[in-house]
């Protein structure tokens, strides 16, 4: 029959029922796993990780784009087979390029196809759609490195400083408007016929402005100026 003390005992604290733990339950009794987050009585796998299939442990990573013919390895890395890591992997003709692609670009049998805004054997050549005037060069897609007195998105515009000439005979500057130093688009836009040092011609129809009128340094808008000279 029992002890009666004991019945009654255990009639007070009845034995509770084990609960299976899952991801989104914490165990109390198993406090610390990989790559889990939130709070003690909501957890949940860390952005960029899974569950196996009927498992409980947030240990598969998740890529974002293919990795061909690697594997997964950690959150938006492949292992490609190669030994290497990146975004995403190619196909087995894509491993099997022995020439490097830069800038983005992919290999596919033996040449590299280049991403938007590079060209060249190796993608390592970037592209300035309207080109770099004045010597600058073309150092990522469409922007340009402007040599010292040029600046604009394709270095147009000249803000060197030098001497202006009213005059121009058999190719030779005359005529040097005393104490006067300003850009070539001033002097030209004004009396210049010549302009800077070496000397060169004021073109017959000033550019990108007509006459008396010069781009505003902000904006590239033609504005007009006063007579400076008389």
């Amino acid at each position: 029959a029992g002890n009666p003390q004991i019945q009654a005992a255990a009639s007070l604290f009845p034995l509770r029922p084990k609960i299976r733990t899952s991801v989104s339950v914490l165990n109390t009794f198993i406090p610390f796993k990989p790559n889990v987050c939130g709070s003690r009585y909501n957890v949940y796998c860390c952005p960029g990780w899974k569950t196996l299939p009927g498992g409980n442990q947030c240990i598969v990573p998740i890529c974002r784009h293919s990795c061909g013919d690697g594997f997964c390895s950690r959150p938006n890395m492949c292992t490609c087979p190669t030994g290497q890591t990146a975004p995403s992997c190619g196909s087995k003709s894509v491993q099997q390029c022995n020439i490097r692609c830069m800038n983005g670009g992919t290999c596919n049998e033996e040449q590299c196809m280049c991403q938007k805004g590079y060209i060249g054997t190796h993608c390592g050549q970037p592209v300035c759609e309207h080109g770099c005037l004045n010597g600058g060069r073309c150092v990522a897609p469409n922007r340009c490195a402007c040599t010292y007195g040029f600046t604009g998105p394709q270095c147009e515009r000249d803000y060197r400083t030098g001497p202006c000439f009213s005059i121009v005979s058999n190719q030779m500057c005359q005529g040097q408007l005393s104490g006067i130093v300003c850009t070539k688009s001033l002097c030209c836009a004004t009396v210049g016929r010549a302009w800077g040092h070496p000397c060169e011609m004021c073109p017959a129809q000033p550019h990108p402005c007509r006459r008396g009128f010069i781009p505003n340094i902000r904006t590239g808008a033609c504005q007009g100026i006063a007579f400076l000279w008389t």
